[in-house]
């Protein structure tokens, strides 16, 4: 091999070769100014292999995306030191607006296709189940919440998302510990509306709340 020369990927890791080319290249540049050759010459394989295993560019972003989603999800699980649940949150948000913010376009491209593209939403809600499903855990709810909660950790979940992104779109203009603290705070606002009618996480928001 000349110097210099990178090799190829063996044919059973091209797939995931190309996959991770596309996160980079998706993540920082915007879906239409990236080309399949681009994807191709930073995967280090041939332009035939990306359309044997994807069809095309769209099937491969779909695959980017569900990768980055399973990464987003991964993020959720407690790291060590997390043994509160204050630390848990606030562990896991710092994980997700760090994540995002190294993904720019991906993380762009999800919130914003709401109701436009069915497949990229499919992906999305199944990340919104995850999110939720750490909230419940957090709140020691198991089985069915009420209708009150359910809609109240949905709203956490967009505003979590809505809060990003307009960091984002704003060149990030706050430091992200503070934007971290906002969403924080954020969150057990929200979760305190239904307090009222759902006393068993009344105990939990409490504490989450002198953490504010």
């Amino acid at each position: 091999m000349a110097s210099g020369e990178r090799a190829r990927p063996a044919r059973g890791q091209s797939r995931a070769a190309l996959v991770a080319a596309a996160v980079d290249l998706f993540s920082h540049r915007p879906y239409d100014e990236i080309y399949i050759s681009d994807i191709a010459e930073q995967a280090g394989v041939a332009h035939g292999l990306l359309f044997y295993h994807f069809k095309d560019k769209r099937g491969l972003y779909l695959a980017g995306l569900k990768q980055v989603l399973d990464e987003l999800a991964e993020l959720h699980a407690p790291r060590d030191g997390e043994d509160t649940r204050e630390g848990r949150l606030r562990g896991v948000l710092h994980r997700q607006i760090a994540y995002r913010r190294d993904h720019v376009h991906t993380t762009l491209a999800m919130i914003r296709a709401a109701g436009q593209d069915p497949e990229v939403d499919a992906l999305f809600e199944e990340a919104r189940r995850v999110g939720s499903e750490f909230l419940l855990d957090l709140l020691d709810i198991r089985g069915t919440s009420s209708v009150q909660l359910r809609i109240a950790v949905r709203g956490c979940m967009g505003l979590v998302d809505e809060m990003t992104l307009d960091w984002l779109t704003h060149d990030r203009d706050l430091e992200m510990a503070d934007l971290e603290q906002l969403a924080y705070a954020g969150i057990v606002a929200v979760l305190s509306t239904v307090c009222v009618s759902h006393a068993d996480i009344r105990e939990v928001v409490t504490e989450l709340s002198a953490a504010t």
